[in-house]
């Protein structure tokens, strides 16, 4: 009995150690066979009839794929050479390959962010998987152009790009998660916008009247949470003959803001605003009786003022970054571009 159970343990040993063998065997061919068929496509789509020209330094950086959408549009890369920034236009090859054309539209802590814009090589597209490496150009790669015969036997290059489309496609930018580690309950995802305008704001004329005037302003607005924002405008601009002939007078106006972000149709932002203004009004003074220069501290008087105001700002995105800006409300009408950071 206790001869044939040793027997049998043996067997099952043997048995063990036999599977164990051939299963490693088996998985370490199918591992090679999936490395050989990915490199034989990319030497199969990397023909020298497509290479760049010889004579070009194609002056490449090598970075590597780290994450992909289930699209295959938003890639994540390493940005390890800080080759690139946000708002490029770069492309990723493969083999001396183009495979796709993209918009850098995140870098952060030397990782970046890319959205495809143009597929060059579908079958180089497909290709593009987590952990591989791949060459970066940024800006032009118009020296991988193709020659083609055309039909009066002259060659031609055939443009990669062959439309404003090729090279930006908002909607399908704008409306794709494009995220690293970002809060998804914010509309605008980036903390500051700092903007530059020309605002219309309202004042006196020396008759006492009703005037507005152009006033060159500066805007900085914080998220300090989700959507809503606190914001400080400073305008100034000098009114000439005011408060009377020969006279200048400087007149400042000063915001402070609370906004709420709110999402509106093609691709714009509406915010909602309340604050106080501030406007003040200073003048060297002249010379002259002294009922004149009362008058004209009773103009600079009328110029100034303080009280509540309420609007509305509308941000219309430009590209990745850029906003045209537009503000409605009681303390102004204002337009301008703003810059998301």
């Amino acid at each position: 009995m206790t001869m044939f159970a040793g027997w049998t343990m043996n067997i099952t040993l043997r048995y063990y150690f036999t599977m164990k063998i051939c299963f490693t065997l088996i998985l370490t061919l199918l591992i090679n066979l999936s490395t050989l068929k990915a490199q034989s496509l990319i030497d199969q789509l990397s023909d020298s009839s497509n290479n760049p020209a010889s004579n070009i330094d194609l002056n490449l950086t090598t970075e590597k794929i780290s994450k992909v959408s289930a699209s295959r549009k938003i890639y994540i890369l390493s940005n390890n050479n800080s080759s690139f920034f946000k708002g490029d236009f770069i492309s990723l090859v493969i083999g001396n390959k183009l495979a796709v054309r993209a918009l850098v539209a995140k870098t952060e802590n030397q990782v970046a962010g890319i959205k495809v814009l143009k597929i060059y090589n579908p079958e180089l597209w497909k290709a593009l998987l987590p952990g591989m490496d791949v060459q970066i150009i940024r800006g032009d790669d118009s020296y991988f152009n193709k020659k083609v015969s055309s039909k009066n036997g002259e060659e031609t290059e055939l443009s990669k790009i062959q439309d404003e489309d090729d090279l930006y496609n908002e909607t399908a930018l704008l409306e794709d998660d494009l995220s690293l580690d970002e809060n998804p309950n914010r509309l605008i995802k980036t903390d500051n916008i700092i903007s530059a305008g020309l605002a219309m704001v309202e004042g006196v004329d020396v008759s006492g009247g009703t005037k507005r005037y152009n006033q060159l302003n500066a805007t900085w607005a914080y998220q300090f949470d989700d959507n809503i924002w606190g914001e400080i405008q400073f305008g100034q601009n000098v009114i000439k003959d005011f408060p009377d002939n020969g006279l200048d007078t400087n007149f400042t106006n000063f915001t402070i803001k609370g906004k709420y972000t709110i999402s509106a149709p093609f691709f714009s932002y509406v915010m909602p605003y309340a604050g106080y203004q501030i406007k003040n009004a200073s003048s060297p003074g002249g010379e002259g009786t002294a009922a004149q220069l009362e008058q004209d501290q009773e103009r600079l008087a009328r110029l100034e003022s303080k009280g509540i105001i309420f609007g509305i700002t509308v941000l219309k995105r430009l590209v990745p970054g850029w906003f045209g800006r537009l503000d409605l409300g009681t303390d102004a009408l204002n337009f301008g571009l703003a810059l998301e950071f």
